[in-house]
């Protein structure tokens, strides 16, 4: 509910500005700050919001949290992902995005294994980071690339929801409806690309 947001929002600013208040003597490179950063620039981005302020706020927790943590951190993964789904929103498709994606998913292995629920939503979370890339791919040879890139991803986020959410879970089923996209997009590519090698 869109009333719900904004109350959510100014709560996360009026939290964030008295942390971010000197005369409380709070060690600005503290987890609290941190956490503040990362709940606005998550309000912010859920409500679509200003993006850019978004962007900044998660990337100054993720710096704080680099700073205390080791680099496989569970907030450091919060972090990390949330940077990156506020990157795709502005279309920031580079290498920083897909790194962001990687090591969020690497992060979400290590804490909650290889069939953990967050495990799988980051597996997800990089096969539309691929599925995304298709659109900007030059040739058909590496639109279908990307495509199988992101078919495997989404394939193991299916198998985990599977598992752990069974088959009639909306989770398991919004990635078999991905899914079903992607091989209708390698149908159609893939005799064009057959063509394209005669």
């Amino acid at each position: 509910h869109k009333g719900d947001m904004y109350n959510a929002e100014r709560f996360a600013e009026a939290t964030f500005d008295s942390l971010r208040d000197r005369s409380n003597g709070l060690d600005q490179q503290s987890e609290e700050v941190a956490q503040g950063n990362y709940d606005l620039a998550n309000v912010i981005y859920k409500q679509k919001g200003d993006l850019m302020k978004a962007e900044m706020l998660v990337r100054e927790s993720l710096r704080i949290r680099i700073k205390l943590y080791d680099v496989n951190h569970l907030y450091i993964g919060y972090s990390s992902d949330l940077l990156a789904s506020i990157l795709m929103s502005q279309h920031k498709m580079g290498d920083e995005t897909k790194e962001l994606r990687e090591r969020s998913l690497a992060i979400d292995i290590k804490h909650c294994g290889l069939d953990g629920k967050n495990t799988a939503v980051a597996y997800f979370n990089l096969g539309n980071f691929y599925h995304e890339l298709v659109d900007t791919q030059l040739t058909t040879e590496t639109k279908i690339e990307h495509l199988y890139l992101s078919e495997s991803k989404y394939n193991e986020a299916l198998r985990i929801f599977s598992k752990i959410l069974g088959p009639d879970n909306t989770k398991t089923i919004q990635v078999t409806r991905t899914l079903s996209v992607i091989s209708k997009e390698l149908l159609r590519l893939e005799p064009a690309s057959t063509m394209i090698m005669k």
